[in-house]
C-alpha cells in the first residue's frame, strides 16, 4: 500500500470517527437534512454513506480490525455462497416495502438507540451479537441484513463515478477482493457497479500495483 492510498484510509477512519463521536454526543445532523442529499450522493459517488458515515458500518470495520490485531480467525464467505448469500438483505428490505414490519433490520436507526435511553432493547442485543461477529467476518450486518444498505445499492448501480479495474494490467492476484469488506470479486470486475459496494476505496489502497482507480464510470455495456 502507497502512502497515498493508505492516507485515504486514514481519512475514512476519522471521518468514520467524527460521525461515531458526533451519535455519542448527540451531535448528528437532521435527518431530513440527510434524506436531501442522499439520493443526489448515491446517483453521484455509490453507497458513500456506508462507508464512510454510517456509525454501526464504522463499528464493524473497528471490530475487525482489532479481530485482526488479536489474530482471531477470520471467515471469508465463498463467492459460490456469497452469491446467494448477499440476497438476504434484499429479501428482507423487499419484506418491507410490503409492509412486514421488520425493525430490528433498521440498522443505523437501532444503534442510535444504544446511546438514547434503550440499552435494554433488544435490538441492542442483536447489534452487540453483530459486532462480535464482526471480529472473524467483515461486516456481517451490512453483507447480509441491512435494509437501508439494500435500498441504497439498489439506486447505486447507477452511479456516476466508482472504481475501476485496469484489465489489461491486472494479473488478478485477488488481493482486492480479499480486501473487500463487503466480500465483492473485484478481481474479475472490470467496473464495480456492485449494489453492495459501499465505497470505501479498500479496494484501491490495497492493490499493490495501483492498477485500481476511482473515476468517472462508462455507460453501462457489458461487464
Amino acid at each position: 500500500m502507497s502512502k497515498k492510498r493508505s492516507k485515504i484510509q486514514i481519512l475514512r477512519f476519522l471521518v468514520q470517527a467524527v460521525f461515531m463521536a458526533g451519535l455519542i454526543f448527540s451531535f448528528t445532523p437532521n435527518s431530513k437534512n440527510v434524506s436531501q442529499w442522499m439520493l443526489p450522493t448515491i446517483l453521484l459517488l455509490g453507497v458513500f454513506f456506508c462507508g464512510w458515515v454510517c456509525q454501526l458500518g464504522a463499528a464493524q470495520d473497528w471490530m475487525a480490525k482489532l479481530g485482526r490485531l488479536l489474530h482471531l480467525p477470520r471467515v471469508r464467505v465463498p463467492q459460490s455462497i456469497q452469491r446467494y448469500l448477499q440476497l438476504l438483505r434484499y429479501g428482507f428490505y423487499l419484506a418491507l416495502t410490503m409492509g412486514i414490519s421488520i425493525e430490528l433490520l433498521q440498522g443505523p436507526k437501532n444503534f442510535a438507540m444504544m446511546w438514547h435511553g434503550h440499552l435494554l432493547s433488544i435490538a441492542t442485543g442483536i447489534i452487540i451479537f453483530f459486532l462480535l461477529l464482526g471480529l472473524f467476518i467483515d461486516r456481517p450486518f451490512c453483507n447480509y441484513f441491512c435494509t437501508g444498505g439494500a435500498r441504497q445499492g439498489l439506486f447505486s448501480v447507477l452511479r456516476i463515478f466508482g472504481i475501476k479495474r485496469d484489465a489489461e494490467k491486472c494479473k488478478q492476484c485477488g488481493t482486492c477482493t480479499r480486501t473487500c469488506p463487503m466480500n465483492i470479486d473485484v478481481a474479475h470486475t472490470d467496473f464495480v457497479r456492485h449494489p453492495n459496494c459501499i465505497g470505501c476505496l479498500s479496494c484501491i489502497s490495497a492493490c499493490p500495483k495501483g492498477y485500481l482507480k476511482y473515476g468517472l464510470m462508462p455507460p453501462r455495456k457489458g461487464k
